[in-house]
């Protein structure tokens, strides 16, 4: 679909958990503005994901990752690797810049080092140049991280849990449109102050059965670093989004509570429209809001990408 110059287009290529699901990648979200194009996390199977949506894996040299667990961050290996070669379904031709908190230094001199056995190879054959494999880290804090072409995007600092900090939300603005995703977090009032007027606003949920926080005390330590049900709704309440999202829907065993019974929580506390979010939705933020599955929308992409 093409891009109108004043819509913000998101696309969620990836709105899982750590569980290697089929259904849900880890967590990663493109977004396009004009001609700005930045990925905002990197989870297991993005690079997958993008070639379903038709993106080749050097559509963006831009990655920011809100914090350091593995499903937000640990497709960057192979967005970086994969992403050298010239062949029209990748083809970034550039060193990767990938924003993150402190720590961020580690992961791209890490990479160097992982990279190094694919790298030779792929060089010996001439078909990479070497700094295309190349991460170059930026350290960013709470505030703006970007601002090109009329897109910003604003860090905003979140409760992810005592050892996993900082960890941040994002706020996304364009012509006037608003996306927040509050990535992983608990409830947070920064995030309810930085989330005001919001046309898409992107929630994580966390849910466990009484019965099973009795009987599996390890369950707590998830529910203890993310939003509950309520929390959410007292979230949505607060900011009145034009449209809340659910995503990285955490809901724990051995007997998961449904979609149904955690959307019903949220009622309790929120009486607003609340959508679940999917991997490979498009959502366009212009002159209207539209939502839109994959398989009703993204397939033109596909096959723009194949031509």
């Amino acid at each position: 679909m093409p891009l109108d110059k004043d819509t913000l287009r998101v696309t969620l290529l990836g709105t899982g958990i750590p569980d290697p699901g089929i259904n849900a990648f880890g967590t990663s979200t493109m977004i396009e503005a004009g001609d700005e194009k930045v990925l905002i996390d990197c989870g297991r199977g993005t690079v997958i994901r993008m070639a379903q949506v038709g993106f080749p894996i050097g559509f963006t040299d831009t990655v920011i990752l809100s914090h350091y667990h593995s499903d937000h961050y640990s497709g960057i290996f192979d967005m970086v690797m994969t992403g050298t070669i010239r062949q029209p379904w990748s083809n970034r031709g550039g060193p990767l810049h990938v924003y993150g908190p402190k720590g961020i230094e580690d992961i791209a001199e890490g990479a160097w080092q992982v990279t190094k056995p694919d790298r030779d190879i792929r060089v010996a054959d001439g078909e990479s140049d070497p700094e295309d494999m190349r991460i170059i880290p930026h350290v960013y804090e709470e505030g703006v991280v970007y601002d090109r072409g009329g897109l910003v995007i604003r860090a905003i600092e979140v409760d992810h849990g005592e050892f996993i900090r900082p960890a941040f939300a994002f706020r996304v603005e364009y012509k006037g449109h608003v996306f927040v995703h509050s990535h992983d977090t608990k409830y947070n009032e920064n995030l309810i102050a930085n989330a005001q007027d919001a046309d898409v606003f992107i929630h994580e949920v966390a849910a466990a059965r009484p019965e099973t926080l009795a009987n599996y005390p390890k369950v707590k330590i998830a529910i203890d670093h993310h939003s509950t049900p309520t929390d959410v709704g007292k979230v949505f309440a607060q900011t009145k989004p034009k449209i809340a999202m659910l995503t990285h829907l955490v809901l724990l065993r051995p007997d998961p509570m449904k979609v149904s019974e955690v959307t019903a929580q949220i009622a309790e506390e929120y009486d607003g429209l609340v959508m679940v979010a999917e991997d490979l939705m498009t959502i366009d933020i212009g002159k209207n809001i539209s939502i839109i599955p994959f398989h009703h929308g993204q397939l033109g992409n596909l096959e723009q990408a194949r031509r």
